[in-house]
């Protein structure tokens, strides 16, 4: 009926706009309609998409959340491993160091016990370069003053000889742990040195310093 009443509007032509407006009105609806359900539907479709995505997403989320629970797992363990191993190393560094301490009191010991101490046998000092030198004075040597040679006494190197038996290498590892005012010294030569003054080769040891700076070559 409403169709029909609509056809019969469209006849009258002082009607004409407002019956075209009728006519057209329920196709531009049904096509409005179709519109939107193309569109719900295409939208659904999208959020489906998505949702999996996010399935997904969410799946290599928690897959690298549980590696890096691991790896800082890892990372713990590596990291007292390593404090361990460097408690070890301390502790070796000090067993060293007090083995050369007892050894350098043993030597002693066995010097005054043959009679060969070298208060015994070598005199009570020296004039070396112009300058009076007690005997077994280490900062005869060039390179060494007042403060290393407190610091090789307190390490248990008092003697010419004692100096000229330890390695270059120790009296750097001295020096280093004495700190950067200590660092910068080389000792490289001081054993060479030390070992010139203790056999009481004067002018083997004057040639040597003369080509020295601060005791480095």
């Amino acid at each position: 009926m409403l169709f029909s009443y609509i056809f019969l509007q469209c006849t009258f032509a002082d009607h004409l706009p407002t019956a075209l407006l009728l006519c057209l009105l329920p196709f531009l609806l049904g096509w409005l309609a179709a519109y939107a359900f193309y569109k719900v539907g295409s939208l659904k479709g999208q959020i489906a998409d998505l949702t999996t995505q996010n399935g997904e997403l969410n799946g290599k989320v928690s897959t690298l959340n549980n590696e890096l629970t691991e790896l800082r797992v890892q990372l713990t363990q590596r990291d007292a491993e390593i404090e361990r191993l460097n408690e070890l190393l301390r502790k070796a560094k000090g067993d060293l160091m007090l083995a050369e301490s007892e050894r350098n009191a043993l030597r002693e010991q066995l010097n005054a016990a043959t009679g060969k101490s070298a208060k015994a046998a070598k005199p009570a000092s020296i004039t070396f370069a112009g300058t009076k030198w007690k005997w077994d004075d280490l900062k005869i040597v060039e390179g060494i003053g007042p403060k290393i040679e407190e610091l090789l006494h307190n390490e248990g190197i008092k003697t010419w000889q004692q100096l000229s038996e330890t390695s270059a290498d120790r009296l750097k590892e001295i020096l280093n742990a004495a700190g950067p005012n200590f660092q910068i010294h080389d000792p490289s030569t001081w054993p060479a040195q030390a070992r010139l003054a203790d056999q009481g080769k004067w002018d083997d040891l004057k040639k040597l310093q003369d080509e020295l700076t601060g005791g480095r070559v």
